[in-house]
C-alpha cells in the first residue's frame, strides 16, 4: 500500500497520515477456509463473523487491553468480549482465583458457600437487589425474568422496545431490527421476528413501543392495560448505537408500568458493573422490580444474574417458577467473578472512576478529531461505552434515527483501524467498550490512529 496518491491535483499525504503496513492475514485466511467447513459461518456465534469482510480476524491471546491474532498482529482491544472484560484480558487476580478453585473442584453441581459469598458481594454493588439468582448468560437471565414477571402478574404479554436486544430466546428476538417499511408507524410499531424459526404465536405475546417516547408508551400501555405482565428495556440503549435515556424518561416508564399493574424489568447485561457500581439504576436514580445482569459481572467468566424484590424472586421454586441449569453458578465462574468484583470495588470503586475518566477523555479527543477531519459524525457515550456514527444527526435519540447512519462508511473505517492496530466490531450498532486497564497511552495511540484513518477515509 503506497503512502502517496499519484495525480495532477493530489499531493502525497503527510508522513503522520501515511497508510500503515498491511496486516499479515495468511493464517487467518486459512483458518477461516477450514472453519466454515465445520462450523456455520466459522464460529459458534453469528456476532463473531457477521459483518466482517471478507472474514473475521482469528485471535489467539489477550493480556490487559491488548490482543494478538493468529498472524501475530497486535491490537488495542475495544470489543472486550462485547464489554464483558471490564478489567481487561486475563486479569492476574481473576486468573489466580480460577486456578485455585480449579484445584479444589471445577464443578461440584451442589449448593456451595461461594455462591453465598458472591451474592453478598453483588448486593454491595446493587443495594436495591433484595435477592439474586445466578445463571450463565444474558439470555438465561432475561428469559427467566420474563417468566417470573408472568407468574407474578398472571398475565402473558411482554412489552419491549424497537431496537432493544435481550438475548437469543424467542420472546427477546422481536423487533431487534425493525425497518419502518414493514414495522409501520413509529407511534404504533408492529412486532417483527428477528430470526427465522420464531412461531407467529410468539408475536402475539410481545408488543413493541418506540423508546425514549413516554407519551407513545403510555398510549400503548393503556390499550393493553389488562394484558401486559412486564415492560422490559435497556435503561441505556446499547445495541442500536449507544443512546442514553432522555431526562426523566426512566422515571416516566416506571410510573407507567406501576399504573398499569405491570412489572418493570431493566436489562443491565451491558450497563451493569460498568456505567456505575450499581449500573444504570444507580447512574439515573431509578430502580426496577426485576433486573438482569451479565457481561462485566463475570469479567470474562460466563455469569449472569436475575435480581429484584423479594416478593417476586421468592416465586422461584418447585411447583412455582422453574429456574436452573447444570452450569448455573458453577465453582470456577463464581470464584473468578468474585475476584473480578473485588478489583472493581477497591478504594471506593476507584477502577470505575478511572474508567469513566478515560471514556470522557477518549470521546472528547475523538470529537476534536472528527472536527479536524471534517467528518459528519455523532459520538454518544455513557461511562465505559460509546459509539461513533457517521450521521446527519448531531444527536441520536431513538432507534429509527439510528437506522440512518452510514453503515458502509463505518465498515471502511473499521478496515483502516484494523491496519492501525485498533480492534472493534464492524457493526456500527455495537458499542465500543473500554476496560479499567486501558491506559493513557492506549487512549493517545487510539486517538492518533482514528485521526490517520479518518483523514484517509475523507
Amino acid at each position: 500500500m503506497s503512502s502517496s496518491v499519484q495525480g495532477p491535483e493530489v499531493k502525497a499525504l503527510p508522513a503522520a497520515l501515511a497508510a500503515p503496513k498491511p496486516r499479515a492475514i495468511a493464517k487467518t485466511s486459512a483458518l477461516h477456509e477450514e472453519a466454515v467447513q465445520l462450523i456455520p459461518g466459522g464460529a459458534s456465534s453469528t456476532m463473531r463473523w457477521a459483518s466482517y469482510e471478507p472474514y473475521p480476524v482469528y485471535m489467539k491471546s489477550g493480556r490487559g487491553s491488548r490482543i494478538v491474532d493468529v498472524d501475530n498482529n497486535p491490537y488495542i482491544d475495544y470489543l472486550l468480549a462485547f464489554g464483558a472484560l471490564i478489567n481487561g484480558h486475563s486479569h492476574p487476580r481473576v486468573v489466580e482465583a480460577v486456578r485455585r478453585q480449579a484445584a479444589e473442584g471445577m464443578m461440584l453441581g451442589t449448593a456451595i458457600e461461594l455462591e453465598i459469598e458472591l451474592a453478598k458481594t453483588f448486593k454491595q454493588f446493587v443495594p436495591s437487589a433484595e435477592m439474586v439468582a445466578f445463571a450463565n448468560g444474558g439470555t438465561d437471565a432475561t428469559s427467566n425474568a420474563v417468566r417470573i414477571a408472568r407468574a407474578a402478574t398472571g398475565k402473558d404479554i411482554i412489552l419491549k422496545f424497537e431496537g432493544h436486544y435481550h438475548g437469543q430466546h424467542d420472546y427477546a428476538l422481536v423487533s431487534v431490527e425493525a425497518p419502518p417499511v414493514v414495522a409501520g408507524m413509529e407511534e404504533y410499531p408492529r412486532s417483527l421476528p428477528y430470526s427465522a424459526g420464531i412461531p407467529s404465536l410468539v408475536l402475539d405475546t410481545v408488543i413493541v413501543s418506540p423508546w425514549n417516547n413516554a407519551k407513545a408508551l403510555e398510549r400503548i400501555m393503556k390499550r393493553h392495560r389488562n394484558d401486559v405482565a412486564a415492560i422490559i428495556m435497556e435503561p441505556v440503549m446499547a445495541n442500536s448505537t449507544v443512546i442514553p435515556p432522555n431526562a426523566d424518561y426512566l422515571k416516566a416508564v416506571k410510573e407507567i408500568a406501576a399504573s398499569n399493574d405491570a412489572l418493570l424489568i431493566f436489562d443491565e447485561v451491558i450497563t451493569g458493573f460498568r456505567v456505575a457500581p450499581g449500573g444504570a439504576q444507580q447512574l439515573y436514580g431509578v430502580t426496577a422490580d426485576l433486573s438482569t445482569w451479565g457481561k462485566a459481572l463475570g469479567g470474562g467468566l460466563p455469569l449472569a444474574a436475575v435480581s429484584g424484590k423479594k416478593e417476586y424472586m421468592e416465586l422461584i421454586g418447585p411447583g412455582k417458577v422453574s429456574y436452573g441449569g447444570t452450569y448455573f453458578a458453577n465453582s470456577l465462574t463464581l470464584a473468578g467473578a468474585r475476584a473480578n468484583l473485588e478489583v472493581l470495588a477497591e478504594h471506593d470503586y476507584q477502577a470505575l472512576k478511572v474508567l469513566r475518566e478515560r471514556t470522557d477523555r477518549l470521546t472528547s479527543d475523538l470529537s476534536e478529531v472528527v472536527q479536524r477531519t471534517k467528518q459528519r459524525a455523532c459520538i454518544q457515550s455513557v461511562p465505559g461505552i460509546f459509539t461513533m456514527c457517521f450521521s446527519k444527526y448531531q444527536k441520536i435519540t431513538n432507534y429509527r434515527e439510528s437506522l440512518l447512519i452510514d453503515w458502509e462508511k463505518f465498515r471502511m473505517l473499521h478496515q483502516l483501524l484494523l491496519d492501525e492496530g485498533i480492534y472493534l466490531h464492524p457493526d456500527n450498532y455495537e458499542r465500543v467498550a473500554l476496560s479499567t486497564v486501558h491506559s493513557d497511552e492506549d487512549i493517545t495511540l487510539t486517538v492518533q490512529a482514528f485521526e490517520r484513518a479518518l483523514s484517509r477515509l475523507a
